[in-house]
């Protein structure tokens, strides 16, 4: 693996996206755009990366605006400063033309996980012409925070009023309940995997934060609104697959159902789906010491099957 650091204006007109590129041995056969979650980083996918890698894919991945590097260097983790989620799907999509600078005859894909996989939904509908294959981890959906939170006008209220102040009370509501399927959990954040080890890493990691401003939750519920609506799906390329992928004890995508809502979505507009749930584990998957390469070789599995 070799890895090369990028730097790139964001689509805000004020932040330096930093973003990575991970390069196999030898000539790559594919290229896999990374999208991160909420509140963490693209640093946190190394062990992805590199199975990717080994298989012979080069990667592509940025922290996101107010998010992991991007933020820590601009003294904004925390403050995306977006104007509304279409910038983060431009950032990808700038991402996206970098990549394609350098490799532009080889077959793209798009991998997103949580948040990641709300913005690579919205980016395969506005910008998926190209795509060979769409991966979704830990999906996103019939989450009732953020249902609740859309239609909430106190919470619009609280953004038109300020949307820089501190998200306080609003990212709790909009991620109520996560914890409520846990027997004796030993913190709000047990949802995010079993192994309490991945729980720890997260909250011990420098380059992660859930105390942002009052706008990241608000643009990840107008996002989520967005992805869920009617319009969404037929928007997105037909042609293109998709494989979906997440823990049925996993609240993001309401224990599994959210996972079929989906794909079945996806299956009406025309496109070809592969779903697995994985029994008995939560949102991070991809980073359950115990499952992690199996879910990591089914996403290589998935990509190589499109060609």
């Amino acid at each position: 693996m070799s890895i090369k650091e990028i730097s790139f204006p964001s689509n805000n007109g004020r932040d330096t996206i930093k973003a990575w590129r991970y390069s196999p041995l030898g000539k790559p056969k594919g290229v896999i755009q990374l999208i991160h979650g909420y509140g963490e980083h693209s640093r946190r996918y190394l062990h992805m990366i590199g199975k990717f890698n080994q298989a012979g894919y080069v990667v592509f991945a940025d922290d996101h605006l107010g998010h992991g590097k991007t933020g820590v260097d601009g003294g904004t983790l925390g403050d995306p400063h977006s104007g509304g989620w279409m910038t983060y799907i431009k950032d990808e999509k700038s991402l996206h033309d970098i990549a394609k600078e350098e490799y532009p005859e080889l077959p793209y894909f798009v991998f997103g996980h949580s948040w990641g996989s709300m913005l690579a939904r919205a980016y395969a509908a506005y910008y998926g012409e190209d795509l060979q294959g769409l991966l979704l981890c830990g999906l996103c959906s019939q989450w009732k925070g953020c249902e609740d939170a859309y239609l909430n006008e106190e919470f619009k209220a609280a953004f038109e009023q300020d949307p820089y102040q501190s998200a306080g009370e609003w990212f709790g509501r909009v991620f109520s309940g996560m914890t409520d399927r846990i027997e004796n959990p030993n913190s709000p954040s047990d949802w995010i995997a079993n192994d309490l080890r991945v729980v720890e890493d997260h909250a011990n990691d420098m380059f992660n934060t859930f105390n942002t401003t009052l706008e990241l939750p608000w643009d990840f519920v107008q996002l989520y609104h967005f992805i869920e609506s009617e319009e969404w799906a037929p928007m997105v390329p037909s042609n293109i697959p998709v494989y979906l992928i997440a823990g049925d004890q996993d609240p993001c995508g309401n224990y599994g159902e959210g996972l079929y809502h989906v794909a079945n979505l996806l299956a009406r507009s025309g496109n070809k789906t592969v779903t697995r749930a994985y029994t008995g584990y939560r949102h991070e998957i991809h980073n359950e010491l115990a499952i992690r390469d199996e879910v990591v070789d089914g996403l290589i599995e998935f990509i190589e099957s499109t060609f």
